[in-house]
C-alpha cells in the first residue's frame, strides 16, 4: 500500500522503539470488543436480563408454551444461551393463572430477587393480571419462589409488560393496561412504589397510541416498557404494532430531574427507534443490560427471522433472543441502529453506498496507516471497539493494531486523511454519533467537525476514505453489521 508522502515522513520520525510497539500492542484487559453469536437463545421472547453483583446475568422471559416463569443464569451473554433453567412458577391446571404466562421481569431490590408477570385464567386467556413473586436465596437458582401475589395497578383491566427502576433514589413502576376510556389494546403507565410489591398514589399514563406506526395490524399498541437512566435522562422504550414483522421500537424520554409523575414530563420520539431490517423481523419488546465490562450498553430484543409467522403472530413459536451494542448520540439519545444480520458475529462499520466495511487496509500496523473500504468480512482489522468517554463522544479501537481512528494531523480541511495511531483521547481520536434516521449514523469527528467519508463515492476494496463536511448523504452513512 502506498502511503502519501506526508505520512510516511511522519512515520520514518517516529522512534523505532515506539514503532516496535505499536506493532505488537494488544488492547488493555479491561476493553471489551462485542462479538455476540445472534440469536443468543432460540424461542425466547419478551426476554430481561438483568447482571448481578455476583458476576452473574440473570435471565427470564416467555417460554413458547406461556406456562412457565422461567429463569437462568451465566457469566456471559452468549453463555445464556446454553445455560441450565429453573422453573420458578409452573401454571396450574385450573384458576386465575391456569392460562397464559407472559412477559416476566426480574429485579434485585432491598436484597431480595423478584419477578413480575403477567397471567389468566383458563376460561379467559387475554384476561391478563400482574403478579409478583419473591426469592431470597443468593442464587435464585437453587431454591423455591413465593408462591404468586396480585399486584394491584388501581383497576381492573388487560394488564402486562410489568418493569421498575430507580431514578434519583425513588422506585418507580411502569406496564401496559386496557384504558377503559378508548378503544386501544393498551396504554402505558407509571407510579411510585412503596416498596417492591406495590405502588403509592396514584398511576400516570405517560403515553398511547396516537401516531400510524404504532397501530399496524391492531387498534394500538404500546406496551413492553423497558427503562434506561443514562445522561441526565430517564428513556423508556417500549414496543408497538402487531406482533409479526410490523412489531418495532419507540422511544419517550424525559429530564431526571423533573416530575416522573406528570405526564406533561414526558417526550415521545416521533419515529419508530427500531425495526425491520437486515432479514431481522419484528424487533421488539426491548431491554437492557451491560457487556462483561460493566460499561457497554446492550440492547436485548426478540425477533424472528422470517417475516410472516405461522400460524399466528402469538402461537408461532420462534421469536428469538438477540443482543448487541446500543450506542448513544451526540445528544445524549440512544441511538438504536438496525438489527445486526444473524450472519454477523463480529459486525464491522459498513457503508451505505459502498456496502462494505472500514478496513485496517492490508492489516497495516503503521502509526497512520490510513483506514480504507473492503468487503464485510468480520475480520480483526475490521473489529472496532466503540467506547462511549465522559458520556459525550466515542473513542473508536481497531482489534488487529489496537491503535484508534483518528483525524490525522487534527486536520480541518475537507478530504482530511483519517488513519489509526495510539490511542490517546485527543480530540482527533473522539467521534460522535449522528442519527441519520432509518438506523444509519455518521460519525463525526470532533477536531475536524467533519464526518468519515466515502469521498469519490468510490465503492470498491481499498477506496480511500477521508474527513468531508457533515451533510448526510450516503457516502457518511454506516451502521454496525
Amino acid at each position: 500500500m502506498d502511503l502519501p508522502a506526508r505520512i510516511r515522513r511522519r512515520i520514518m520520525a517516529v522512534p523505532v522503539l515506539v514503532v516496535m510497539l505499536l506493532a505488537g500492542f494488544a488492547a488493555p484487559a479491561s476493553a471489551q470488543f462485542i462479538t455476540v453469536r445472534n440469536p443468543v437463545i432460540s424461542q425466547r421472547a419478551d426476554t430481561a436480563i438483568y447482571k448481578h453483583t455476583d458476576g452473574f446475568y440473570y435471565m427470564t422471559a416467555s417460554v413458547p408454551d406461556y406456562k412457565r416463569v422461567e429463569l437462568r443464569r451465566a457469566t456471559t451473554l452468549q453463555g445464556l444461551g446454553t445455560a441450565a433453567t429453573a422453573n420458578a412458577f409452573v401454571a396450574p391446571s385450573s384458576g386465575a393463572l391456569s392460562g397464559w404466562i407472559w412477559a416476566p421481569d426480574i429485579q434485585y431490590v432491598d436484597g431480595a430477587w423478584y419477578m413480575y408477570f403477567s397471567a389468566s385464567p383458563g376460561t379467559a386467556r387475554f384476561d391478563q393480571r400482574l403478579y409478583w413473586i419473591r426469592n431470597t436465596c443468593a442464587n435464585p437458582m437453587t431454591c423455591a419462589w413465593s408462591a404468586p401475589a396480585r399486584f394491584n395497578t388501581g383497576w381492573e383491566s388487560f394488564q402486562l409488560d410489568a418493569a421498575s427502576f430507580v431514578n434519583r433514589g425513588v422506585r418507580y413502576f411502569v406496564w401496559a393496561q386496557d384504558s377503559p376510556s378508548t378503544s386501544f389494546n393498551s396504554h402505558m403507565y407509571i407510579a411510585r412504589m412503596n416498596g417492591p410489591t406495590a405502588i403509592t398514589g396514584s398511576a400516570v399514563e405517560i403515553a398511547r397510541p396516537t401516531v400510524a406506526w404504532e397501530k399496524e395490524g391492531v387498534a394500538g399498541v404500546v406496551e413492553g416498557p423497558s427503562p434506561l437512566v443514562k445522561n441526565g435522562r430517564v428513556y423508556i422504550a417500549y414496543s408497538a404494532s402487531a406482533t409479526d414483522s410490523r412489531y418495532k421500537l419507540g422511544l419517550l424520554s424525559s429530564w431526571d430531574n423533573v416530575d416522573l409523575l406528570n405526564s406533561a414530563s414526558w417526550y415521545k420520539h416521533p419515529n419508530p427507534v427500531f425495526q425491520t431490517a437486515n432479514g431481522v423481523y419484528g424487533p421488539g419488546h426491548g431491554s437492557f443490560t451491560v457487556a462483561e465490562d460493566n460499561t457497554t450498553d446492550m440492547l436485548v430484543y426478540h425477533a424472528r427471522d422470517y417475516a410472516t409467522p405461522t400460524p399466528d403472530a402469538l402461537t408461532d413459536p420462534n421469536r428469538h433472543t438477540r443482543v448487541q451494542q446500543l450506542l448513544w448520540r451526540e445528544n445524549g439519545d440512544p441511538f438504536f441502529g438496525q438489527p445486526i444480520p444473524s450472519t454477523v458475529t463480529n459486525p464491522g462499520i459498513r457503508g451505505q453506498h459502498s456496502n462494505r466495511c472500514v478496513d485496517n487496509y492490508n492489516r497495516d500496523t503503521t502509526p497512520g496507516a490510513l483506514v480504507r473500504l473492503y468487503d464485510c468480512n468480520g475480520g480483526t482489522a475490521q473489529q472496532w471497539e466503540l467506547t462511549y468517554r465522559a458520556g459525550t463522544y466515542y473513542e473508536i479501537r481497531n482489534r488487529n493494531t489496537g491503535t484508534c481512528l483518528e483525524d490525522l494531523n487534527s486536520s480541518t480541511a475537507s478530504n482530511a486523511d483519517v488513519g489509526l495511531n495510539a490511542c490517546n483521547s485527543s480530540t482527533a481520536q473522539q467521534w460522535t454519533a449522528q442519527d441519520r434516521g432509518s438506523g444509519w449514523f455518521s460519525l463525526r469527528n470532533i477536531a475536524g467537525n467533519m464526518c468519515l467519508d466515502n469521498y469519490e463515492w468510490n465503492a470498491a476494496n481499498g477506496a480511500r476514505l477521508s474527513l468531508y463536511a457533515c451533510n448526510g448523504v450516503a457516502a457518511q452513512l454506516w451502521r454496525l453489521g
